[in-house]
This record gives structure tokens, C-alpha cells and sequence, in this order.
């Protein structure tokens, strides 16, 4: 029998944006699931071992849950933070994981669904009601694509651009030719 379940906020995608958007739903009240293929979250920071995010000139912006993310990172992390000349913040992508895993897990109003897959959106008119994953379906007031390439908007057949689309298609001058 297929599980139906009721949210407030719906997150599909355990990427960072993903990730930061559950949290933040969760951390300012709303009921919040958030639905990931694996159980290694992060994404680009972590399971791309993108480890050494932007360079120096993000040395400033250590605030909200950017700043928290680096705080709690440097004190798990062997040695700090700083061992590459490219950017201030190196870490090894298994920490970083761990560390979202564990933030996932213990937010409260936060429910983390691993292993379901996308296989319908829910859509009455121009409105998402939800999401119909492989073995349950989720109604959700907020549905949050976060996705790496925005599956949902696919599956629901959502009018979209993606910001790679051709020059010929937006007049845009820094859109390749």
C-alpha cells in the first residue's frame, strides 16, 4: 500500500541549495520534509569533492548558514580550514556530509525521506500540490525543486528556462552562440 504523507514545506533534492532550503524552512517553523536519492548530502561541496568553494573572495561572507557551515566545519575538520592557496575554506567532502547528515537529523519539524525517486508531480492548474516518488506521495503546501537539473519541473511539464538556453532563443549577449 502506497504511503501518503502531508507538509507544509516539500524539498526534493539533498544538494546544498537543497539542503539550506530544508533547513531554513524547518529552523523558521514550517513542517518540512526533504526527499534525497542517497544519504550523502551536499551536492557540489561534497559528493562533486568541490571542497574549496569560491575562491578567496568569499573570505567576508561568513554569516547565516553560510558562516555556520564554515564555523562547524573548521572545528570537525583535521588542521582547520586553510590548505589551499586557491580559497581560505578546504575540507574534506566526507566531513562536510556528515555534518549536513547530522544538522538533517536532528532539526526539529525536519523529516529526511533517503531513497525515493521522483515519478510525478501533483499539479491542479498552474498550482503543485505535491510529488509521487517511487513507493509514497507527498501533498505539500511548498514544493522546492532542488534537484540537480530540475527534474520536477520536467515530470510536471512546468514551463521553465534553464539560463543555458541559446542567443538565438533569449537576445541575450552572454548566452553562448
Amino acid at each position: 500500500m502506497r504511503q501518503t504523507l502531508r507538509t507544509e514545506v516539500l524539498v526534493v533534492g539533498g544538494g546544498t541549495g537543497g539542503v539550506a532550503a530544508a533547513l531554513t524552512a524547518a529552523r523558521r517553523g514550517a513542517q518540512t520534509v526533504l526527499v534525497s536519492e542517497t544519504p550523502w548530502l551536499g551536492g557540489m561541496l561534497t559528493s562533486a569533492g568541490v571542497a574549496a568553494p569560491d575562491g578567496n573572495e568569499l573570505m567576508a561572507w561568513q554569516t547565516g548558514l553560510w558562516g555556520e557551515f564554515l564555523r562547524a566545519i573548521a572545528q570537525r575538520q583535521p588542521g582547520g580550514l586553510d590548505h589551499a592557496w586557491v580559497s581560505f575554506f578546504t575540507f574534506e567532502p566526507k566531513v562536510a556530509a556528515d555534518l549536513f547528515a547530522e544538522w538533517v537529523k536532528t532539526t526539529p519539524k525536519l523529516t529526511w525521506i533517503v531513497g525515493e525517486v521522483p515519478q510525478a508531480v501533483l499539479r491542479q492548474g498552474d498550482r503543485v500540490l505535491g510529488v509521487e516518488f517511487t513507493t509514497l506521495t507527498i501533498h505539500a503546501q511548498i514544493t522546492i525543486d532542488a534537484t540537480e537539473l530540475g527534474d520536477l519541473l520536467v515530470l510536471g511539464e512546468i514551463p521553465h528556462r534553464w539560463g543555458w538556453e541559446w542567443q538565438a532563443e533569449t537576445q541575450e549577449p552572454s548566452a553562448p552562440p
